[in-house]
């Protein structure tokens, strides 16, 4: 790009995004609606932040995997947090605790103090060769690879002053606040990573200025996060449409904008699938309490306490590892279920015909779903949520 030419004025073809802002209005307001119990908060605050964290590390190359970066956070013992890899999470979370006291609905706008001060944070004792944490650069700088759209010149550095001054000014301008918030908070992270104002850590800070936006605008629900988890799941994307973006002046952004807004809406379908999987698992274990204490005859209740017992395991044994898996509920092959040290306890004092008729049974109570995986010869368990609805009164005489 002629960094000679260069300006704040850009192109965008919104038409074309409008379903996906349509959508992300809806999750939000499914979302934010919502009343939930404070450590449901909590938990979803806590995989947020790590998300976050973790994304936007990796991407500039830490190695330290998710599962490592909670552990560390965590305090985990046995994680040498003097190496950079930890030294660099460290610097991430506190930046982000920064950013929750000091944005947020009604608070001054961002300001090119907050911005330096977000560098300082993120690369203190870190990212310290070529680059003074909290200074501008002072020295040219060349990024990207053929291989992933192109090599991209940052602004020449004499040049940084005024084109850091000129930034705040843009991200804050009635033009850029009329632009819906998640828009807004991308056209920043795309200007402030062009014109690359550091020596390192240019990529954090952007991603972490796009989430301060986010923040303030009231768009991070139930808890801290940006798109840096999505960013980084779609690196190389990430990389090619960013590249893609500042082929023409003025810029036209429509196809990061795009892709920014498809991972915002992702993001938020996860936080509502988080949302739906615990509400279902919580109404479900309601719904066994009761389908044990009603009768069905003067002796027989709708669930004895085995079944009862067994569909409470089983409904712990397959929670997704993923929170925010798409699926609900994992599935458990029931060979695997009748070699298991539960069922061989709670089952040992009766026949393994009278375990199987008690399997068919909640199947057919529609409790759990009992399917022929055709690939494997495996029958497959896995909880069925619809029993939430079932009219206990219409199967009581079963």
């Amino acid at each position: 790009m002629d960094w000679s030419r260069f300006g704040f004025d850009y192109r965008l073809e919104l038409q074309e995004m409008m379903s996906f802002l349509v959508r992300i209005e809806g999750r939000r307001e499914a979302a934010m609606s919502l009343l939930l119990p404070s450590d449901w908060k909590d938990q979803l605050d806590v995989l947020n932040r790590i998300r976050t964290i973790h994304g936007s590390t990796a991407l500039e190359g830490n190695p330290l995997s998710e599962s490592q970066v909670s552990d560390f956070l965590a305090g985990k013992a046995g994680l040498d947090a003097e190496g950079r890899e930890f030294r660099q999470i460290l610097n991430a979370d506190d930046a982000q605790n920064w950013v929750r006291v000091r944005f947020g609905p009604g608070r001054p706008p961002i300001s090119l103090e907050d911005i330096l001060h977000m560098h300082q944070v993120m690369t203190h004792l870190s990212d310290e060769t070529n680059n003074v944490p909290g200074r501008l650069r002072t020295h040219g700088v060349t990024v990207g690879t053929a291989a992933l759209g192109g090599v991209h010149p940052g602004a020449p550095h004499e040049d940084l002053p005024h084109l850091m001054a000129a930034f705040v000014e843009f991200v804050n301008s009635p033009q850029l606040r009329d632009e819906h918030p998640v828009i807004r908070a991308l056209l920043a992270h795309f200007f402030l990573v062009t014109i690359h104002p550091f020596g390192d850590g240019n990529g954090r800070v952007s991603r972490l200025v796009e989430a301060a936006i986010l923040y303030e605008g009231g768009y991070n629900v139930h808890g801290f996060y940006g798109l840096s988890n999505y960013f980084y799941r779609n690196g190389d994307e990430y990389k090619r449409r960013l590249q893609a973006c500042r082929r023409v002046q003025p810029f036209d952004l429509s196809p990061f904008v795009d892709f920014g807004l498809r991972g915002f809406e992702a993001e938020l379908r996860g936080i509502n699938r988080f949302i739906k999987t615990r509400l279902n698992r919580l109404v479900y274990r309601d719904t066994l309490t009761r389908a044990l204490g009603m009768r069905v005859s003067e002796r027989r209740h709708l669930l004895n306490h085995r079944e009862f017992a067994l569909l409470d395991y089983l409904l712990a044994e397959t929670e997704p590892t993923d929170p925010f898996s798409e699926r609900p509920s994992t599935r458990i092959r029931l060979v695997d279920l009748v070699r298991s040290p539960y069922v061989r306890g709670a089952y040992h004092d009766v026949t393994h015909r009278t375990f199987i008729r008690e399997i068919r049974r909640l199947a057919e109570l529609r409790f759990i779903t009992l399917d022929d995986d055709p690939d494997s010869g495996h029958q497959l368990i896995e909880i069925n949520f619809n029993a939430i609805e079932i009219d206990f009164e219409e199967i009581a005489p079963y």
